[in-house]
C-alpha cells in the first residue's frame, strides 16, 4: 500500500534529502536512483531498494511505475512536489527516486579474468559515470575508483551512468600499486597519447588488461604511472590533442571487447 507522507520531518524524508551529499551516502550506505527509466531497469535486474519515493505530481506512467513497485512488495511513499524538489538533483525532477542500499564489492570481485577499467582521479562526475556505463556496456568485470575520484554513487555519477553503477561491480581503492601486487597475471595498461597505437597493441595482448584513465586536465598521476606495463592510445586527427575520460574509456574498452568476443 502506497502511503502518503507529507512532513519533510519524516526520518525517510530526512534520509532522501541527506544523499545529495557524497558524506551522507558513505555514512548511511545509501544512495539515491532517480528517474523512472533508471529505477525502473534497477527494479528489473533485481536490484535492491529500501524504499521508492513518488512526487504527487508525478506523470500517469511514473505513478503506475510506483504502484508496480508496490504491488511487488517494495516499500512506496508519495510525498508532495514541494519536498520531492528537496530530493531531487536534477532541474526538472522527474517524480520518481528510489532509496538504494551501496553494493558491496570487495577487489578480488572484480578482477575476475575480463578487463578491468580503472579511474585515476576523475573527479568530474559526469565523465565517472560515463566510463561506469561503458564499462558495463563493454563487458568490463568491474571499475575501481581510484582515491581522489568522483564518489561513485553520487546523484550526477549514477545519472550520468544511466543507474549501472548498481549493477556492474566498484570499488574505492588508494592506489594502483595495491592492484599491482594483488593482480599480476593482469596487464596494466594507461591510457596516453604517447602510448602505442590501440590498434596495434591490442593485436600483442594474450592476458587481462586493467585499463587505466586519468582525468582530461591532468592525466594519469605520477604514482600511478610508476605502476603502469605500458601505455595505450587512441588515433586521432591532428590538432586534437585529448579526449575527455569518459570518451577515451569508450573507445578503449570498445577496442578490447571486441579483441575478447
Amino acid at each position: 500500500m502506497i502511503h502518503t507522507i507529507t512532513s519533510r520531518a519524516n526520518i525517510r524524508i530526512k534520509l532522501a534529502i541527506s544523499l545529495q551529499k557524497p558524506s551522507s551516502c558513505r555514512k548511511r550506505h545509501r544512495f539515491l536512483m532517480e528517474g523512472p527509466k533508471f529505477v525502473s531497469d534497477h527494479l528489473t535486474r533485481n536490484g535492491s531498494v529500501d524504499f521508492i519515493a513518488v512526487s504527487q505530481e508525478a506523470s500517469d506512467e511514473t505513478l503506475l511505475l510506483a504502484r508496480m513497485a508496490d504491488n511487488s512488495g517494495h516499500s512506496v511513499i508519495q510525498i508532495p512536489a514541494e519536498i520531492f524538489s528537496c530530493i531531487s538533483n536534477t532541474g526538472t525532477p522527474q517524480g520518481i527516486v528510489a532509496i538504494c542500499p551501496i553494493p558491496d564489492h570487495s577487489v578480488s570481485d572484480l578482477f575476475t579474468g575480463k578487463t578491468v577499467l580503472i579511474l585515476d582521479k576523475v573527479a568530474d562526475p559526469g565523465n565517472a559515470g560515463t566510463a561506469v556505463r561503458s564499462a558495463a556496456a563493454f563487458g568490463c568485470s568491474g571499475v575501481v575508483f581510484l582515491k581522489g575520484s568522483a564518489f561513485p554513487w553520487s546523484p550526477k555519477v549514477t545519472r550520468s551512468a544511466a543507474g549501472l553503477n548498481s549493477s556492474i561491480p566498484i570499488c574505492e581503492v588508494n592506489d594502483l600499486a595495491a592492484i599491482r601486487k594483488l593482480f599480476p597475471n593482469y596487464l596494466i595498461l594507461g591510457a596516453e597519447s604517447t602510448g602505442s597505437q590501440m590498434d596495434d597493441l591490442l593485436q600483442t595482448i594474450n592476458q587481462p588488461v586493467c585499463l587505466v584513465t586519468g582525468s582530461e586536465a591532468h592525466g594519469l598521476s605520477e604514482v600511478s604511472a610508476t605502476a603502469l606495463d605500458g601505455k595505450i592510445s587512441i588515433p586521432m586527427a591532428a590538432g586534437v590533442e585529448s579526449l575527455n575520460a569518459g570518451v577515451s574509456a569508450s573507445i578503449l574498452l570498445s577496442g578490447l571487447f571486441r579483441k575478447s568476443s
